[in-house]
């Protein structure tokens, strides 16, 4: 590649610290919870930042059910990498195994918040 290519180098390395924070900071403090679970977690559904993330913001959802490959719960929920998952493994290109899928909100036994 081209020599400048390589200035783009610390864009890239932060990436990765950059998102985890987001994720991190805005699916524990900012957001709605659709279940209750543990008394120590305080994870939420940020929406609003969810798009940005591709479904990585659905942090209750995800720490609710966390094999499930969509973190989606609720009818308004959309998990963007969802279907690229679904495509990759009807391809073969990936096994997503017996993993539990996530009941749909709300569900009897879900523990619900209200």
């Amino acid at each position: 590649p081209h020599w400048a290519f390589y200035l783009l180098l610390p864009a890239h390395f932060m990436m990765g610290p950059i998102h985890g924070a987001i994720v991190n900071w805005c699916g524990h403090k900012y957001g709605y919870r659709t279940f209750d679970t543990t008394e120590s977690d305080k994870s939420r559904n940020t929406l609003v930042f969810d798009f940005v993330t591709f479904g990585e913001l659905f942090q209750n959802n995800h720490h609710r059910y966390g094999m499930s490959p969509n973190f989606a719960a609720r009818w308004f929920e959309i998990d963007p990498t969802y279907p690229v998952i679904k495509l990759l493994s009807l391809l073969k290109i990936i096994d997503l195994g017996p993993a539990p899928q996530m009941a749909r909100y709300p569900a009897p036994d879900a523990g619900a918040a209200t």
